[in-house]
């Protein structure tokens, strides 16, 4: 699935498409079908998709977490770049 944690109809999370590989070659593939924007599937199935994203504990709690790690981890390499950029200056 390729998801995005903003703020969706029902839940914390927009679906942008999903991916579905035979083998790990595949997946690596640069060529490899990304599948049809998810907006354009029948309705039905895009229910279903949303519904085993729930199963399998996708949920807001889950977004928020995503979100702060992600904020946290572009802070930190914020600060290792800096600490880089220091130490080619002071060269």
């Amino acid at each position: 699935f390729y998801c995005s944690t903003q703020t969706g109809e029902d839940h914390r999370y927009v679906i942008g498409n999903v991916k579905s590989f035979a083998t790990v070659e595949e997946k690596e593939s640069v060529s490899s079908y990304n599948g049809p924007e998810f907006e354009d599937i029948d309705e039905k199935l895009q229910g279903s998709f949303d519904e085993l994203l729930a199963e399998v504990g996708v949920n807001a709690e889950l977004c928020d977490f995503i979100d702060a790690m992600a904020l946290d981890k572009e802070q930190r390499e914020y600060l290792r770049w800096l600490r880089n950029v220091k130490d080619i200056m002071e060269k």
